[in-house]
């Protein structure tokens, strides 16, 4: 089974910082790092590969700092990477990217990968379109907000993905799919793995294979409108905090209780007065009737 993952290195959310006279985004704080739903498509890749074998390949789009990225899935276990980059991609849209990478995946002389993945959305510009638009470009059926994937197969040995898929308003699909097909992954699906410190140091002294998608034969696109227009960045305002001023009428004792539950009604407090021997009674008594123990 040939599996394919498209990644993409995204801005660490925290390292986002919006200069508040000038209202610009100081791009020279941004810590780059997979994209946290990437991460996660790329170890449901490879997970499948240890269960059911075959090889992984990690393709990404971008500039020279994008080889952090595929050497951290060679680190994770893909078998190879490759970066496609043309300095006019800096202004390519979601759906030229697609275009790009699906033209990769068609120029191997075999047939396309069996099954590919792809991360919901990125941190940065969350479009959530390069996916859905790859799948339209190679003619594959595809499942979007993936948060659940468990293979099985059928009574031929046949493999199959029950696959369950996060919709509105909190409701939950389960669909059964057969391969060739394309998923996007939200980022709660699974916990990425952590390479080993060898596997990093290996990573670092492998060489990243680049090539140009201008040169692709089969790089074809429509011209593709602004779809977003940025009007103001600014920095969210902070929420504010309730303090709780317990009532000065009351006594110490009743006024700690306030203290501690916050002033609201939701969290039930009481204070236990007596000797050490009293106070681990009540308190194993109270952990029992919670089911604590």
């Amino acid at each position: 089974m040939r599996i394919a993952v498209c990644l993409k290195q995204a801005p660490d959310c925290s390292s986002v910082y919006v200069d508040p006279v000038s209202g610009e985004v100081d791009r020279e704080r941004f810590v780059q790092t997979l994209n946290a739903a990437d991460a996660c498509a790329l170890e449901a890749a490879l997970r499948l590969k240890e269960q059911r074998g075959g090889s992984v390949f990690a393709l990404t789009l971008g500039p020279d700092e994008s080889d952090e990225v595929l050497r951290v899935a060679l680190a994770m276990g893909a078998d190879t990477v490759e970066r496609l980059w043309h300095p006019s991609a800096v202004d390519w849209g979601p759906l030229r990217i697609a275009a790009a990478l699906a033209a990769r995946l068609r120029a191997d002389s075999s047939s396309l990968p069996d099954l590919i993945f792809c991360g919901e959305q990125s941190s940065d510009w969350a479009s959530g379109t390069v996916g859905p638009a790859l799948a339209a470009y190679l003619g594959l059926p595809q499942i979007t907000g993936v948060i659940g994937l468990e293979p099985q197969q059928d009574p031929s040995g046949q493999l199959l993905l029950r696959v369950t898929r996060r919709l509105e308003r909190g409701y939950r699909e389960r669909l059964l799919a057969r391969l060739p097909l394309l998923l996007t992954v939200h980022e709660t699906l699974n916990e990425p793995r952590y390479p080993s410190l060898p596997a990093h140091l290996a990573a670092l002294q492998a060489t990243i294979t680049v090539r140009d998608p201008l040169s692709l034969p089969q790089f074809v696109t429509d011209e593709e409108a602004e779809e977003t227009t940025i009007v103001e960045v600014r920095m969210p305002r902070p929420r504010p905090h309730r303090l709780s001023i317990p009532d000065s009428q009351l006594s110490p004792f009743e006024r700690i209780g306030e203290i501690v539950s916050g002033g609201t009604s939701r969290r039930q407090t009481r204070l236990v007065e007596g000797q050490p021997e009293e106070l681990a009674h009540e308190l194993v008594r109270f952990l029992r009737e919670r089911g604590f123990v």
